[in-house]
């Protein structure tokens, strides 16, 4: 099932990509949430506060990539480059990322980038119930003596 949910989300548009990104930070706790728009958006898609227990709130700058191939380092710097004052940087893609890319993005120099990939948007999805649907059944088992 999560293979034909991500073939389902990489056959989105890139406007549907930014949306469910969108509402996927919603579920996560996200407020604030704002699509930007493609042009001067410098590579952001989305921005949100991610708010924890009403007093820690952190604004996070999301580029989402819908794509076939790795996400490479270059990407991760683009979206350092992109962040503004007190922001930190995510990038949900349908792919994965490359070593390089991981290794940029927890570089201990530099604004943290946090990074999701094909999996795990998958299983975030799945746990909040976007896209998916919990189906209940009932086990009936024979309860008698033989």
């Amino acid at each position: 099932m999560q293979e034909k949910l991500l073939d389902h989300i990489k056959s989105h548009t890139p406007k549907e990509f930014e949306l469910l990104v969108s509402e996927l930070l919603a579920e996560l706790g996200f407020e604030e949430i704002e699509v930007t728009s493609h042009g001067g958006d410098k590579g952001i898609d989305v921005r949100g506060t991610l708010v924890v227990g009403d007093v820690i709130r952190t604004k996070i700058a999301v580029q989402a990539k819908k794509w076939q191939n790795n996400v490479q380092s270059p990407e991760v710097q683009k979206v350092r480059g992109s962040l503004g004052a007190h922001e930190q940087g995510l990038i949900i893609t349908t792919s994965s990322f490359s070593k390089g890319a991981v290794e940029e993005a927890e570089r201990p120099d530099a604004v943290p980038v946090g990074l999701v990939d094909g999996e795990q948007l998958v299983d975030l999805l799945i746990e909040h119930e976007i896209l998916v649907q919990r189906v209940p059944y009932e086990l009936i088992s024979l309860d008698v003596d033989e």
